[in-house]
């Protein structure tokens, strides 16, 4: 029983973290980041990304209780609606599927990071990120950079897949 917790809220929280400045070079610090799910991992994550000094962390939480649980830990909670409008980089980590829609694509600034820790490659929508787009090119490895009709740019980390598996190699022994 404590392994799981163990590794889903560190583990995850840190290969996580590791994969997106990996894959990408950029800085968390400045940055407003955002967790969708706040259970072990979403939390290890939420909590990584604010040490590491984003200006702010955002949890879009469906469960009352842990919504309420992770404003009491200090976090901003918002639905994914509106943190799509105010958001740097944005991290699943749910397992449900479409969590991040068109809709919420639409809203999005030029320049997101898009990636997933949650469950396969479905907690973001491809296929809406696919339909929205005029273009798609490899920015460079595990790194795609999507081309919106108007001309924002949204990039998805690891094809969707587990950000921390496929860019950071997350092993817990």
């Amino acid at each position: 029983m404590f392994a799981p917790k163990f590794d889903n809220l560190w583990g995850t929280g840190q290969s996580t973290i590791d994969g997106i400045l990996r894959a990408t070079a950029d800085l968390i610090a400045g940055k407003v980041f955002v967790v969708a799910g706040y259970g072990h991992c979403g939390r290890g994550v939420a909590l990584r990304a604010k040490g590491l000094g984003a200006r702010r962390v955002i949890i879009c939480e469906v469960s009352p209780h842990r919504a309420l649980t992770a404003a009491l830990e200090g976090f901003d909670v918002l639905p994914m609606i509106e943190a799509a409008e105010v958001g740097d980089i944005f991290v699943t980590a749910t397992g449900n599927r479409s969590v991040i829609r068109a809709e919420h694509m639409e809203r999005m600034r030029s320049g997101v990071i898009l990636c997933n820790t949650g469950h396969f490659n479905v907690e973001i929508n491809i296929g809406d990120l696919e339909k929205l787009s005029v273009g798609k090119r490899e920015l460079r490895p595990l790194v795609d950079e999507y081309t919106l009709k108007d001309g924002r740019k949204i990039y998805l980390l690891a094809q969707g897949r587990l950000v921390n598996l496929a860019c950071a190699g997350h092993l817990f022994n």
